[in-house]
C-alpha cells in the first residue's frame, strides 16, 4: 500500500471513532428518555468502548470526552435500576400481588 492509501485508511478509522463517540453520547442521553431503556444503555456502552479502543488513538480530546460521557451515561442505568429494585423490593412485590389479583 502506498502512503496515500495508509493515510486515507487512517482518516477513515479516526472518522469512524468520532462517529462512535457521537453515537455513544447520543444513546447515553437517550437512555434517560425511557426509564427502562436499558437497550440504549448497552448501545451507549458499546459505542463508547469502540470509540476509546487504543488503536488508533483518537486525535481530538473532545471526542474522547464524548465517548467517556456516553459510556458513563450508559453505565448509570445498569447500576441505578438494580439498586432501585432492591431498595423498593417490598413495593415491587405489592405491585406483583395486585397484578395477580386482577385475574
Amino acid at each position: 500500500m502506498t502512503s496515500v492509501d495508509i493515510t486515507s485508511q487512517g482518516r477513515s478509522v479516526v472518522g469512524q471513532k468520532y462517529a462512535f463517540a457521537t453515537a455513544s453520547l447520543v444513546t447515553g442521553i437517550a437512555c434517560y428518555v425511557n426509564l427502562l431503556g436499558l437497550e440504549k444503555a448497552v448501545l451507549a456502552i458499546l459505542f463508547g468502548w469502540l470509540a476509546l479502543k487504543s488503536s488508533p488513538a483518537p486525535a481530538l480530546s473532545a471526542h474522547r470526552g464524548w465517548a467517556k460521557t456516553g459510556l458513563v451515561l450508559g453505565v448509570i442505568p445498569w447500576v441505578l435500576m438494580p439498586t432501585l429494585l432492591v431498595w423498593n423490593w417490598d413495593r415491587v412485590l405489592r405491585v406483583i400481588g395486585a397484578l395477580q389479583n386482577l385475574k
